[in-house]
């Protein structure tokens, strides 16, 4: 009697598959078949003793599969100001050129307009699972749900008026009507967003955890991003970002600390015994000159430290591929040692410790049965990525982004041979430059770019 085939959404026959789970299992001539948005079987095609039949089938013969990046701090609205206020230090960027922008600039439909933009660059670039701060964060998880990738969206909190929430007490009622609004949507995850020591008070971070425990989300900051920020913090409590906010019992394994640059030994402990989680960013950090998180030594204390490109204005790339080769290179140089961060552990970086920080252990980081199906093929064949000895030293030291040649996100296919196939990328890159040209936005900053 003829076996009955089983049927599956999406079947990827052949292929390396570099899983990236725990032990770096790796399957040579890969099957993996997808229903429901979950892999239900992952192993060598010739193990595979059933039959099936599926909706769509990508030939994957001779490339390279790997879980999606996940970028896991970014602001996606900031891409329409690209190239605005460069050589500025944080608060002079901030003050000078990103604030009076957004107050002029920031709506509901810009928010759109430029989380769509980013999330182009960032579908090119394999990110599948991203982390946003931004505001009218309704607008960026329309974006979110459009493009089909996995997005954490949180509407910006400050102790002062911004351009979606002009009175600030109202900004956890924003919140939560996120919340209620996403708390059971597969693909977008609302969480709380506190942007940092310097523009919130005390009462607000504690609200706002008190909060975020009760709808058990994340809650995220910029944390002790520069030297200015430690001083205002000194100043004002008699104790470093850190300090203050244990302090207000905020810091938890459900915190996430963005940047983390500027550390005391006391800070480190901290973080370590909280069980924080830390987003580095190397490549905006360089550019605004404010620092480099310690990673290495925070590693060596068991914290969790995950990748982020922070926006395309402060650095001017979206590419958590380009984000994550930096820091393998920049903490070489850093410490003076090349066997920092190797190439295995800055991808783990990027994928299944981005995935536990964000609370996505056991759905997304890896590739195994049961998790997302989250992933890239990439196309080996370019002269930079030849000959292929060592995969995961190409991936870190050679690969470019337009060596990513497709993106399955949720079980879905993103883009296909460098085709995005969910986000009009004609029609959204037009409607970027008209909004530029009408808005004459270069006209209207006070700090020119010599």
């Amino acid at each position: 009697m003829e076996q009955k085939p089983e049927f599956f959404d999406l079947a990827i026959v052949g292929g390396r598959c570099l899983t990236l789970d725990h032990t770096f299992s790796e399957i040579s001539d890969s099957l993996i078949l997808i229903r429901k948005g979950l892999i239900i079987w992952i192993g060598e095609r010739s193990t595979y003793t059933g039959r099936y039949k599926a909706v769509k089938t990508l030939q994957a013969s001779g490339k390279l599969i790997i879980p999606s990046f996940i970028n896991a701090h970014t602001h996606l609205s900031l891409s329409l100001y690209r190239g605005l206020g460069t050589d500025l230090k944080l608060h002079d960027w901030l003050h000078q050129v990103i604030w009076p922008l957004e107050r002029k600039f920031c709506t509901p439909d810009n928010v759109y307009l430029g989380n769509c933009l980013s999330l182009l660059e960032m579908i090119k670039s394999g990110t599948g699972t991203l982390a946003d701060m931004n505001f009218f964060s309704k607008f960026a998880a329309k974006a979110i749900e459009e493009s089909g990738l996995r997005g954490f969206i949180g509407e910006a909190l400050f102790s002062t008026p911004t351009p979606s929430i002009p009175e600030p007490q109202d900004g956890l009622n924003v919140t939560s009507e996120l919340i209620a609004q996403y708390r059971n949507h597969p693909m977008v995850h609302p969480y709380v967003v506190l942007h940092a020591p310097f523009t919130c008070s005390g009462e607000l971070y504690q609200e706002a955890s008190e909060k975020a425990k009760f709808w058990g989300v994340k809650v995220c900051s910029h944390v002790a991003e520069t030297l200015t920020e430690v001083e205002q913090i000194g100043e004002r409590y008699k104790m470093t970002p850190i300090e203050w906010l244990d302090s207000l019992r905020v810091l938890d394994k459900d915190f996430i600390a963005i940047h983390a640059i500027h550390l005391s030994e006391h800070d480190k402990e901290i973080i370590s015994k909280r069980n924080v989680g830390i987003v580095h960013n190397p490549q905006s950090n360089m550019m605004l000159g404010s620092g480099i998180c310690p990673v290495s030594e925070l590693v060596s204390k068991g914290v969790r430290v995950g990748l982020g490109t922070d926006s395309a204005s402060s650095n001017n790339s979206l590419s958590i591929l380009s984000e994550l080769q930096t820091a393998a290179k920049l903490h070489k140089l850093l410490s003076l040692d090349p066997a920092v961060l190797p190439a295995k552990q800055v991808l783990h970086m990027a994928t299944t410790v981005n995935a536990d920080i964000l609370g996505l252990s056991g759905v997304s980081g890896m590739l195994a049965m049961g998790y997302s199906a989250d992933m890239i093929l990439i196309d080996p064949s370019s002269p930079n990525m030849i000959p292929l000895h060592d995969p995961y030293a190409q991936i870190v030291y050679s690969m470019e982004n337009q060596d990513i040649e497709s993106l399955i996100s949720g079980g879905k296919v993103i883009m296909e041979k460098r085709k995005i196939l969910t986000l009009d990328e004609e029609i959204i890159l037009k409607e970027v430059i008209k909004w530029t040209k009408e808005s004459s936005v270069y006209d209207f900053i006070s700090v020119k770019n010599d």
